[in-house]
């Protein structure tokens, strides 16, 4: 039923042993998971990665050498190897609690064939940094689950999804849209996922999103993930801080070009509903370019 994508860069086995035990444990069975790296050869991290990756069932996982760069060409990569209707990503550094996918087949059995998207809430335990003006923030907590999704129309869906932004670690998509709009975006390496989900739900025929009510995984945060400023991304290999911004306000600048800035309000929707949406959407640091760093 499900392809289980797990791209890796650098990741040390720290994180990664969690990640892939809590794929091996889920009580729901019926997975294939397929694991794609880029880390180089010469990398601390590498052989570790490789010890470790053996020790698990090769009928479940499969490993590919990534042949490109980014976080987005090595997802592409390893679900055009995969045949399952359902797609089911998780970073190297995040894990599952043991229900997750058993949620994810009930809401899927639970929708229509118009859902093309589910997701759960994460706990988190993270500092955030903004780009902007350098300033560190915590946030502890569930991170990905909107007390105020169920107040959006779901056709203002893929908009909402542009200032409250789901984990990718905790979706799960349907296959064929996914690939009806051309997979990952590969000249992103920020906000790739929710580029994603928006033209999964937006472009063409209108699609739809669905919230579990349940937190099914923990979000870490490693050294090198692309929001951390580190190099797993080909937007901050090799640079400094303040290149690594430029760039990211670039792929950011991308992202708008691609989506357009906000809506009118749409004729005989109450103004009060779509300033509320606005204001919820503009808040929820979308000015503020906040990404992750390490706690």
């Amino acid at each position: 039923m499900f392809d289980i994508i797990i791209p890796t860069y650098k990741v040390s086995t720290e994180f990664l042993k969690p990640c892939l035990d809590s794929v091996l444990n889920q009580n729901f069975t019926d997975w294939h998971c397929w694991i794609v790296d880029g880390t180089p050869e010469d990398d601390a991290t590498y052989q570790p990665m490789m010890d470790l990756i053996a020790n698990y069932p090769a009928d479940r996982f499969t490993y590919l050498r990534q042949s490109g760069r980014g976080v987005s060409q090595a997802r592409n990569e390893a679900i055009a190897q995969g045949t399952q209707p359902f797609i089911a990503t998780l970073d190297g550094d995040d894990l599952w609690y043991p229900e997750h996918l058993t949620w994810m087949v009930e809401a899927i059995e639970s929708t229509t064939e118009n859902h093309v998207l589910w997701w759960a809430g994460a706990d988190a335990l993270i500092e955030l940094i903004s780009m902007k003006t350098g300033e560190k923030y915590s946030h502890k907590g569930i991170i990905g689950w909107f007390e105020d999704y169920r107040k959006v129309r779901p056709k203002d869906l893929h908009f909402f999804l542009r200032g409250n932004p789901v984990i990718p670690s905790n979706i799960v998509c349907r296959r064929n849209r996914l690939e009806s709009v051309g997979g990952y975006d590969e000249a992103l390496q920020i906000g790739e996922d929710t580029d994603l989900y928006t033209r999964m739900i937006a472009w063409g025929e209108p699609f739809l999103g669905h919230q579990i009510d349940a937190v099914s995984g923990y979000h870490g945060c490693g050294p090198h993930q692309t929001t951390n400023l580190g190099s797993q991304s080909s937007a901050a290999d090799g640079r400094n801080f303040q290149e690594i911004r430029s760039e990211f306000q670039r792929q950011h600048a991308y992202w708008y070009e691609k989506h357009g800035d906000n809506p009118e309000c749409p004729e005989g929707v109450d103004p009060d509903y779509w300033f509320w949406l606005i204001d919820l959407v503009n808040n929820r640091f979308k000015d503020n370019l906040m990404f992750e760093i390490q706690a």
